[in-house]
């Protein structure tokens, strides 16, 4: 079984006109006034037949008008309604919007959504606050056992579009106000997973798990076993970060590598089924 943990998609009308849904979204803006690879979900599923992956997580991206995001989220459902469930809606929060935003949460949780996410502290403004407006978003989580996945920036290194300064030591303190919540730390958690070799920060990172979403940007070869000597297989998922980069890549990238075959049928598979909870048909 091979599980994409990270692709995003968006509806056939924002695909086909750009910039004017661009006006309305700030994060939609940022990302894509320069131009970069968009996919709707009958795209991503000839990706996935092409490249036999059985399931794919398709997620927001942090947006930050409330409509548009209920909008994309609506889409995201559907499409794993369609899809029979081949794809996997995380859908996205906007807690900058209120209560509003919270019966969008729930109203999700109740159409089938597997997670709230991918939430982008920096493009919607809540990076360096207290966590307090988490909570309710966090509460239904915990209830059905779904995840929060979060995008995750380097310290340190190039800048890109959308890296953000959800940093390290930022992650850290959101895991701290929610240990309980199981999270999914983008892009190898922005590097808090090399913290996870001290004991106080194993411990804190109980239900931490890390996708390898764009890795081929962003760091070499070796990242697999670092990442698997420190943490362990089971709590790193592979994703692609699809349409920005190809699908056949990083799962290229995994069965070349010297991992062992256990290994990487965790990676490839097992552990998303298991944090996304997966329908596996």
């Amino acid at each position: 079984m091979i599980v994409d943990s990270h692709t995003h998609i968006l509806p056939p009308d924002v695909v086909s006109d750009m910039p004017k849904f661009m006006s309305r979204d700030k994060t939609l803006c940022n990302l894509f006034r320069n131009g970069s690879r968009v996919s709707t979900a009958e795209t991503l599923l000839n990706s996935m037949n092409q490249n036999k992956i059985d399931y794919s997580i398709v997620m927001g991206m942090g947006w930050s008008d409330y409509s548009f995001n209920q909008y994309v989220n609506e889409y995201l459902i559907e499409s794993q309604i369609k899809s029979g469930g081949r794809l996997v809606a995380i859908t996205g929060i906007t807690p900058q919007h209120g209560d509003t935003g919270i019966y969008e949460a729930e109203r999700c949780i109740a159409s089938g959504s597997h997670g709230f996410g991918e939430v982008h502290l920096s493009e919607q403004r809540m990076a360096g606050k207290p966590f307090d407006f988490l909570k309710p978003y966090m509460s239904m989580l915990l209830t059905e056992e779904f995840p929060l996945v979060v995008h995750s920036s380097e310290p340190v290194g190039h800048l890109y579009k959308g890296k953000g300064q959800t940093n390290p030591q930022e992650l850290e303190k959101l895991v701290q106000f929610f240990p309980n919540n199981k999270m999914v730390l983008a892009h190898w958690g922005g590097g808090v997973l090399f913290y996870e070799m001290m004991k106080e920060m194993k411990e804190l990172m109980v239900n931490v798990f890390y996708d390898t979403a764009a890795t081929q940007l962003l760091y070499n070869y070796k990242i697999f076993n670092v990442a698997l000597e420190i943490v362990g297989a089971n709590k790193i998922l592979s994703g692609s970060d699809y349409p920005l980069l190809k699908q056949k890549t990083i799962f290229e990238q995994i069965n070349n590598s010297d991992v062992g075959s256990g290994e990487k049928l965790s990676m490839l598979g097992q552990v998303a089924a298991r944090v996304f909870k997966i329908n596996i048909k």
